[in-house]
C-alpha cells in the first residue's frame, strides 16, 4: 500500500502532499479536518470524518446546560456546542462543532457523500494517552488501594479501538444508509469509573480496593476521569448506529480491556516514550491524603453528629386481617 506522508494541519501542506489527486474513499481521522474536507470536495466520492464528543454542550462545561450536565443517555440529537463558551475547554467543543458542520455542509452540497463519527475515549494498545496505566502500575508496584472521587460512580463513555474501526467499515459498506449522518461510537457495554478500575486491576493480577474521596481532593484519579468534572456523566447512546448500520461489538468491552492490560503489562509505559504522562505516582502523598481524610471524617462525625434517618416501607404490612392502619399508621 502506498504511503503518502505530509502535514494534515495546513491547506498548503495538504495540497502539496496530494498534488491534486482524487480518491474513491477518504477517512479523515487526524489533522484539521476542515482543510482536508475542503481539499477533497469534488475529489472523492465518500468522505468519512472522525471527531470528538466535546461537541456536546454540557460535557466540558456542565453548567452550560439546565439541568446540569448531559442527559443520560446522550443521543446524537442532544444540544451541541453551536455557540462559543466562556469556558476555554468548552470553547474547544465549539471548534469541533464548526468542523462537523463544515463536513456535513459539503455533503449536503453534493461535494461528496459524507458521514461523521463522534469518538469518545478510545482504548487499546499503543494509545497516545494510555490512561489505564495509572491502574496497572499501581498493581505492579504493590499498592492495595486506588483513590477515586465520589465513590467511583462517574460514567464516561469508552470504545475499544477494534469496535471504533468497525463503525467506519459498516458506513463504508452502507453508503446510502450513512449518507450525511452523524453517529456516536460506543462499546455496547459501559462501566462506571470504579468498575473500570476493578476490571483493569483484576486483569493486571490483583483487584485494587477503592478509597473514595470528594472530588475536590481526587487528584490522584484525574487520569482516569480524563480531567472531566466527575459530577457529570457522559453516557452516549449508540442506538442510531445499531439501527441504521447494524452495529454490534466485534469484541466485548471486558475482553478488549483484558487484551489492553496484557499488552501494557508486556510493554510498560516509559518516561522516554511518554514524557508528558501526567500521573506522578506519588504514593507517599496518596497515603498522607488517605490518612488525613480518614481522620477528618472521624472529627467531622464527632463535631457535627447527625442521627441516621430510619426508612420504612411505604405500604402497609398489617399483622392480622381487617386491622386497618398497621402498627406504623400506614
Amino acid at each position: 500500500m502506498e504511503h503518502i506522508h505530509g502535514d494534515p494541519h495546513f491547506e498548503e501542506t495538504i495540497a502539496e502532499s496530494l498534488y491534486g489527486r482524487q480518491f474513491d474513499l477518504v477517512v479523515a481521522m487526524y489533522g484539521r479536518i476542515r482543510f482536508i474536507a475542503d481539499y477533497f470536495a469534488k475529489r472523492c466520492e465518500r468522505f468519512l470524518a472522525v471527531g470528538g464528543i466535546p461537541v456536546y454542550r454540557g460535557l466540558l462545561s456542565p453548567e452550560d446546560n439546565h439541568p446540569f450536565g448531559l442527559k443520560v443517555p446522550t443521543a446524537e440529537t442532544a444540544p451541541l456546542m453551536s455557540e462559543p463558551s466562556e469556558s476555554k475547554a468548552a470553547g474547544f467543543g465549539h471548534l469541533i462543532y464548526q468542523t462537523e458542520r463544515h463536513v456535513l455542509d459539503h455533503g449536503k452540497s453534493g461535494a461528496f457523500n459524507s458521514s461523521y463519527f463522534r469518538y469518545p475515549a478510545i482504548y487499546g494498545p499503543r494509545q497516545p494517552n494510555p490512561m489505564d496505566w495509572s491502574v496497572i502500575k499501581r498493581v505492579i508496584d504493590g499498592r492495595t488501594h486506588m483513590i477515586l472521587p465520589e465513590g467511583g460512580l462517574m460514567m464516561t463513555t469508552r470504545c475499544a479501538a477494534r469496535n471504533a474501526a468497525h463503525y467506519l467499515l459498516l458506513a463504508i459498506d452502507k453508503p446510502d444508509a450513512s449518507k450525511n449522518q452523524v453517529y456516536n461510537c460506543v462499546d455496547e457495554d459501559q462501566y462506571t469509573l470504579r468498575q473500570w478500575m476493578e476490571l483493569i486491576s483484576t486483569f493486571a493480577g490483583r483487584k485494587l480496593d477503592m478509597f473514595s474521596v470528594p472530588k475536590e481532593v481526587g487528584a490522584p484519579a484525574r487520569m482516569l476521569t480524563r480531567m472531566m468534572d466527575v459530577r457529570n456523566h457522559c453516557f452516549l447512546d449508540g442506538a442510531k448506529a445499531r439501527e441504521q448500520l447494524g452495529y454490534r461489538d466485534q469484541i466485548t468491552a471486558a475482553d478488549a480491556l483484558k487484551e489492553n492490560v496484557e499488552w501494557y503489562m508486556a510493554n510498560p509505559v516509559t518516561a522516554e516514550e511518554y514524557p508528558n504522562y501526567p500521573d506522578p505516582f506519588n504514593y507517599e502523598g496518596e497515603d498522607r491524603l488517605m490518612n488525613a481524610y480518614t481522620e477528618a471524617l472521624v472529627r467531622l462525625r464527632n463535631e457535627v453528629p447527625f442521627e441516621e434517618p430510619r426508612y420504612y416501607h411505604s405500604y402497609a404490612h398489617p399483622r392480622k386481617p381487617g386491622q386497618g392502619p398497621d402498627h406504623r399508621g400506614r
